[in-house]
C-alpha cells in the first residue's frame, strides 16, 4: 500500500492534532505539504516538522496533484473559500469545526457538496472516542430508558492568562471564542447521541471575562469572543441539554457528562471515566470499560479532544486506501452542520438579547 499523502492548511490545530495524529500511523501516511499564513511561516514549520513541501498559500497546496487528503485547519473565517477550492481540485477533505460560522454559508456548502464523490467530513473527533461510542451504544440499546437530561461541563485553561497577547483566537470574527470552539463540539456530540432531534428553545449567556488584550503592535484590543458559554437547550420529547463551558479556568481541565433517563444514569469524567447507575439497583455503580482506549488517555496524560483524533485517523486511512467511504459513516457530514450551526446561532442571539430564543413549540401541563 502506498502512503497517503496529506496536506495541512494551518499551523495551529493542524500541527497539534492533525500532524501528530497522522504520524502515529506513518507506515500508511505522509505529511507531504503545509501552508501557513505566509511562505516564511510555511517554511519554518516544514523545516521544524520535516515536511517536504512548504506552500505559499492554500491554493498552491491544493494544486499538488498527488495529495490524497487536504486538512483545513485555518481560522474559521477562511473555511468557506478553502473548501470551495479544495472541492474544485477534487480533493478528499477534513475540515476543522465548525465548517463555517453562519447558517447561510453552511447551506451554501451543503448544496455545493451534495453530489460530491470524495470524502468531506468535519473534524468532530469525539464521535470516535471509545468512551463516547460506548455512551451512544448504551443510549441506543435503551438501557437508560427515556432520556430527560444531559449535562456537559467542559473547562480548560487556554484563556486564563490575563497577560496573554491578543491573537485570532480572541477575535469573534476568526476564532469565535468558546461558542464556536467548544459549543460546536458539544452540540455535535449531542447530535451523535440523539440524532437531529428538533430544538424547542435555547437560553444562553456568553462572556469574554478578560475584556481587552494587547496585540503584537502594542495596541489595546477589545475582546468580544467568549471565554465562558452557558446554555440551556430544550429539545423535543422533553430532553434538556445544559452546557457549562469555561476556557479560562484557574483550576484544571475538566470534561464531565451526566445523562439521566427513567431507567438509568450514565456519568463520565476524566478521573473516574464511564459509570452506569440503574434505577433497579439505586446507588450501585457499574464501571464501563470500553476496548481500545489509549493508555495515556486512561491516565489523563492527553487532552480528550486532541487524543480522540487518533481514533479517527485509521478510519480515514481505510476510507481513502480502500476507496470505501462507508468507513466514515459515523463522521460528521456537511449536512449535519446545519443542526449545529442553528444552535450556535441561537446561543449567540439569546446571549445578546438576554432572553430565550424559541425555535419550535412543545407544550406540557406539568406543575
Amino acid at each position: 500500500m502506498n502512503s497517503i499523502k496529506i496536506g495541512i492548511i494551518g499551523t495551529g490545530v493542524g500541527i497539534r492534532t492533525h500532524l501528530n495524529g497522522f504520524r502515529l500511523f506513518d507506515k500508511y501516511t505522509q505529511i507531504y505539504a503545509i501552508a501557513g499564513s505566509s511562505l516564511e511561516r510555511s517554511k519554518e514549520f516544514a523545516e521544524k516538522y520535516n515536511i517536504p513541501v512548504a506552500c505559499s498559500d492554500y491554493k498552491e497546496l491544493c494544486d499538488i496533484e498527488e495529495l490524497d487528503l487536504v486538512c483545513i485547519t485555518a481560522p474559521n473565517k477562511f473555511h468557506k473559500e478553502m473548501i470551495e477550492y479544495a472541492i474544485e481540485k477534487d480533493k478528499n477533505i477534513i475540515c476543522e469545526k465548525p465548517m463555517v460560522d453562519t447558517m447561510e454559508d453552511a447551506e451554501y456548502i451543503v448544496n455545493l457538496t451534495k453530489n460530491y464523490k470524495k470524502i468531506f467530513i468535519i473534524d468532530h473527533q469525539l464521535r470516535f472516542n471509545p468512551y463516547m461510542v460506548e455512551i451512544k451504544k448504551i443510549i441506543d440499546e435503551g438501557i437508560l430508558g427515556k432520556i430527560y437530561s444531559i449535562r456537559i461541563n467542559q473547562e480548560g485553561t487556554g484563556f486564563a492568562n490575563e497577560n496573554a497577547n491578543w491573537s485570532w483566537s480572541f477575535d469573534s470574527n476568526q476564532g469565535g471564542g468558546v461558542r464556536l470552539a467548544m459549543a460546536s463540539h458539544l452540540t455535535d456530540l449531542v447530535q451523535f447521541f440523539f440524532g437531529s432531534r428538533p430544538v424547542v428553545s435555547v437560553t444562553a449567556s456568553l462572556n469574554p471575562v478578560t475584556k481587552s488584550r494587547i496585540d503584537n503592535e502594542g495596541k489595546d484590543r477589545e475582546i468580544f469572543a467568549s471565554t465562558i458559554c452557558n446554555a440551556f437547550i430544550m429539545l423535543k420529547d422533553e430532553l434538556t441539554v445544559q452546557y457549562n463551558i469555561n476556557a479560562g479556568t484557574y483550576n484544571k481541565s475538566k470534561f464531565d457528562i451526566s445523562i439521566f433517563g427513567d431507567k438509568g444514569e450514565l456519568t463520565f469524567n476524566l478521573q473516574n471515566k464511564l459509570n452506569l447507575y440503574l434505577r433497579s439497583s439505586i446507588g450501585k455503580c457499574q464501571k464501563i470499560i470500553p476496548n481500545g482506549v489509549y493508555e495515556d488517555e486512561i491516565e489523563n496524560k492527553v487532552s480528550i479532544f486532541s487524543g480522540s483524533f487518533r481514533y479517527l485517523v485509521p478510519k480515514i486511512i481505510n476510507a481513502i486506501s480502500k476507496n470505501d467511504i462507508k468507513q466514515l459513516e459515523s463522521a460528521t457530514k456537511p449536512i449535519e452542520q446545519l443542526y449545529t450551526i442553528n444552535i450556535l446561532e441561537a446561543i449567540k442571539k439569546s446571549a445578546n438579547i438576554g432572553k430565550s430564543v424559541s425555535i419550535n413549540v412543545e407544550e406540557n401541563s406539568y406543575s
